[in-house]
């Protein structure tokens, strides 16, 4: 499939979808103009519109970027993707790193320690940058889109009085998810791998944690075997209690395993803060200020 044909192949997705050109670019947040110069081969779209892009038509990340490919050989455009989900981890973590550093001011210990993880994360995203001979204008908005994620929303959130489970092997990542679900109010948990998350939710009683933030790729039981096995649970409570999986990955195949397995949603790494939230609220079952939370067993 030669590189040309994108424009051609992003053109007859939207006219069997019956969109106009004016309502893709709305749904996109680009303007009309935009969507033309990609039907007509002028431009590309940014590599970081390229998930909501594959939702909205229908398809997979795979399958547009396979329209990029000629003769076999990946363009500049499919290897750019590609490095971005490589550095989509360092990249929360920097972006993490700031959000705390910004709610802990006054700590000055905590702030140089931030700091100091902000400055080897940059340090890693430059040379991945610089080996592959890409500068950040290559990489177009997708940097900056990442990092207005991470303006402070959490405002616009109450979680308080929910308890959130935290799947997650890194414990950096731990820690900035502590520190963002803190600002909503909501008392969070760890579980380090899945079989740990599989052992907390079978240990607390029913109704305990009210959602689960799944990593998928973990060791000793990654995120997918966890929640299809807590999705067996006999607890009815248990079993349905809602899973968001958080991931890097933007593989077909991953995802449509972690649906099958009872997951609920995504949120992709870097986390955007405002979509996690939205999905949070989406996701958490409605009770009311008189709830009382069970106890954990000591």
């Amino acid at each position: 499939m030669k590189q040309s044909s994108l424009g051609s192949y992003i053109r007859s997705l939207r006219t069997q979808k019956r969109l106009t050109q004016q309502a893709l670019a709305d749904q996109l947040g680009v303007t009309d103009k935009a969507v033309s110069k990609w039907e007509r081969n002028l431009s590309y779209p940014d590599i970081a519109l390229f998930p909501a892009l594959a939702r909205i038509l229908d398809v997979t990340v795979d399958e547009l970027l396979g329209a990029c490919i000629d003769d076999n050989k990946p363009t500049r455009l499919v290897r750019l993707y590609d490095l971005t989900q490589d550095i989509r981890t360092p990249l929360h973590i920097l972006l993490g790193c700031v959000e705390l550093a910004e709610a802990d001011l006054k700590d000055t210990e905590r702030v140089a320690r931030y700091l100091k993880i902000i400055r080897a994360s940059g340090d890693y995203l430059l040379k991945a940058l610089q080996n592959e001979g890409i500068d950040h204008a290559s990489l177009g908005g997708a940097i900056e889109e990442e990092a207005e994620s991470y303006q402070s929303t959490s405002g616009r959130y109450d979680f308080s009085g929910r308890r959130i489970l935290v799947a997650e092997d890194i414990a950096l990542n731990r820690e900035i998810a502590a520190g963002i679900l803190s600002q909503t109010g909501a008392e969070t948990d760890f579980a380090e791998d899945g079989q740990a998350c599989l052992e907390k939710i079978k240990a607390a009683p029913a109704g305990y944690y009210d959602m689960i933030l799944m990593d998928l790729m973990m060791p000793r039981m990654n995120g997918v075997d966890a929640a299809a096995r807590i999705r067996q649970l006999e607890d009815p409570v248990k079993a349905s209690i809602p899973i968001i999986a958080m991931t890097a990955s933007v593989n077909e195949k991953e995802r449509s395993a972690a649906i099958e397995a009872g997951m609920n949603a995504f949120t992709e790494k870097p986390v955007m803060v405002d979509s996690l939230f939205t999905l949070m609220q989406q996701y958490l079952p409605r009770s009311s200020e008189d709830d009382r939370k069970p106890a954990a067993d000591a």
